[in-house]
C-alpha cells in the first residue's frame, strides 16, 4: 500500500487535481492547457497520481470505426481526500466526492464532450492572464444540480411553459465573467458544433433538429426573458452572447448564410469561430456575428 505522504502535491499538482474535480474528468491534454504543462509533462504527472491512486481513467482503448479513445483522468475517493485535506490548509472546502458513472463511461456522445471540454480547458487557459475580469462560474451540460426539489443539469432550461420536450433547451456549456473594477457581469452560453449537424430543414413537419431550428429556440428563449431567471443565482447580466464553435471556418460561413433566414435583431447576440482558433485563442478578436453580410471580427471582452 502506497502511504498519502509519499505524494508531494506542489502547486501545479494541487491545480491539475481541482480541475479535474471541478470538470469530474479530463483528458491529458485538457490538463496541460488548464495548468499551463507540455502534454508530455501532464501526462508524467497524472500517471503518478494515478499510480498513487488518487486519480483512475477510462479511455485508452481502440473503438471500430472510431479509432483510440483518448485517456480520461477523474478523481477516486482517495485523490478527493487528498485535495480536500490540501484546501483545509488553506482555509477552504471543496465539493463533496462524486463518482464518476463507469457503466457509461464512453460513447460517441463523449467525442462532443471531449470537443466542448477542450474549448472550456483553453477558456481556462486565458482567463488565468487576465487582470480586469475575473471567471465567476462556468456551466457545463452533464453536470447535474438541485434546484428546489429537483434534480436537472447545470444548463437544462425551457424556453416557454408547458415544460416539455418541444420548448427544451440545453447549451453545452456556459460561462459567466465579472469586471473586477464595475462589478459588471455577462452571461456566454457555448454552442460546441462537430460538423454533423443538419443546416436547414426543408420538411417544416420533419423531425429534424437543424442547426437553424436550434438558433430559432435560443432566439425564443432570449425574447422570452427565461434565460436571465433561470441564472439569476449567478447574478444580472448586463451582456449576453451565444457562443457556436465549430469545426471550419467554411462551415461558419455556411452557418452564417443559413441563418439569414432568423430575425436580424438577433444576429448581435451570436459569436462564431472554430475550434482551431478557440483552442489557440479563446480570448481572440476575430470572432463573428450572426449576419453573414457583416465582415467585422469582434472581441468578446474589451481589452483583449
Amino acid at each position: 500500500m502506497v502511504k498519502s505522504f509519499d505524494l508531494s502535491v506542489t502547486a501545479v499538482t494541487l491545480a491539475a487535481l481541482s480541475a479535474i474535480l471541478e470538470y469530474r474528468y479530463l483528458s491529458v491534454h485538457q490538463v496541460a492547457t488548464i495548468v499551463g504543462l507540455r502534454p508530455k509533462s501532464a501526462s508524467e504527472l497524472l500517471l503518478r497520481l494515478e499510480r498513487h491512486r488518487a486519480l483512475s481513467h477510462f479511455g485508452n482503448t481502440g473503438i471500430r470505426g472510431y479509432g483510440k479513445t483518448p485517456k480520461v483522468y477523474f478523481l477516486t475517493k482517495r485523490g478527493h481526500r487528498l485535495l480536500a485535506a490540501e484546501y483545509e490548509a488553506l482555509g477552504q472546502t471543496i465539493a463533496p466526492f462524486k463518482p464518476v458513472n463507469m457503466t457509461s463511461r464512453w460513447s460517441p456522445l463523449m467525442y462532443h464532450r471531449m470537443d466542448t471540454l477542450n474549448v472550456l480547458a483553453s477558456l481556462e487557459r486565458d482567463f488565468q492572464a487576465m487582470q480586469d475580469y475575473a471567471r465567476v462560474a462556468t456551466l457545463v451540460e452533464y453536470r447535474r444540480e438541485k434546484i428546489g426539489r429537483r434534480w436537472r443539469t447545470e444548463t437544462t432550461d425551457y424556453v416557454s411553459d408547458p415544460t416539455t420536450a418541444p420548448n427544451k433547451i440545453v447549451p453545452d456549456a456556459g460561462f459567466v465573467i465579472e469586471h473586477r473594477g464595475s462589478g459588471k457581469r455577462a452571461l456566454f452560453l457555448i454552442e460546441v458544433d462537430c460538423g454533423t449537424t443538419q443546416l436547414l430543414s426543408f420538411q417544416p413537419d420533419a423531425d429534424v433538429n437543424s442547426f437553424t431550428n436550434k438558433l430559432a429556440q435560443y432566439d425564443r428563449y432570449l425574447a422570452s426573458g427565461r434565460v436571465t431567471q433561470r441564472y439569476q443565482h449567478l447574478g444580472s447580466f448586463s451582456g449576453f452572447h451565444v457562443l457556436v464553435v465549430t469545426s471550419s471556418e467554411a462551415r461558419v460561413a455556411n452557418m452564417r448564410k443559413a441563418a439569414a433566414t432568423l430575425p436580424a435583431s438577433f444576429h448581435p447576440y451570436y459569436r462564431f469561430s472554430t475550434i482551431k482558433t478557440v483552442r489557440q485563442k479563446f480570448l481572440h478578436d476575430g470572432w463573428l456575428s450572426r449576419d453573414h453580410a457583416d465582415h467585422t471580427t469582434y472581441p468578446l471582452i474589451k481589452g483583449t
